[in-house]
């Protein structure tokens, strides 16, 4: 037995949106010039908050809540993409509770030796990206999230590089045990400040 998806017209397999779009291609150019514009906006001005699960939530509804009625809550659904399986959503708010407690508990990686950063900031990159705690729009919404905690830590994420089948790749590999690929673009992203 397969879960339905609440947050997909059944007819179409397109997410419900704001626009009632019912064609995938011109949701995605949708979805693509709204988040271009609002991550401009959180580069220049990031959102204020404690970097925890409210923090992430609230990156989330600042990128698409021109799009989707549910920007900034929670999954409700279980979801898989092609190479990767994510926590089940039942999980959501207790593993990532979890994650933001011990990052904070690392001192929000404040004052690292760029060797230790560079692993430890990977490490919870990829805690947060197994949990995808979004039904749609994780990627864009961890990148932007983690710029601003690198910022906070004294780097500058260059998220820009962070796109394309290299980085999904390097994701999936992540989540399966193998951090080296995402640890090797994410030393090419980063600098000090």
């Amino acid at each position: 037995m397969t879960q339905s998806d609440p947050y997909t017209d059944p007819a179409t397999g397109v997410l419900f949106n704001l626009f009632e779009l019912d064609d995938p291609v011109a949701l995605a150019e949708v979805e693509r010039d709204i988040t271009f514009l609002r991550e401009d906006d959180l580069r220049r001005a990031p959102l204020p908050g404690q970097f925890d699960f409210r923090h992430l939530r609230a990156y989330h509804r600042h990128l698409f809540r021109d799009i989707y009625e549910w920007a900034g809550d929670p999954r409700r659904v279980n979801i898989a993409k092609p190479g990767a399986f994510f926590a089940s959503w039942l999980h959501v708010e207790t593993a990532l509770h979890e994650v933001f407690a011990k990052l904070h508990k690392e001192n929000l990686l404040v004052g690292l030796d760029r060797a230790t950063y560079l692993a430890r900031f990977t490490y919870f990159f990829i805690e947060v990206n197994v949990v995808h705690p979004f039904r749609e729009g994780n990627g864009r919404t961890q990148r932007a999230f983690f710029r601003h905690l690198a910022a906070h830590a004294g780097w500058e994420l260059d998220i820009a590089t962070l796109v394309g089948a290299h980085y999904i790749e390097a994701c999936n590999g992540a989540m399966l045990g193998e951090p080296g690929r995402l640890a090797e673009l994410f030393d090419a992203a980063l600098k000090p400040i």
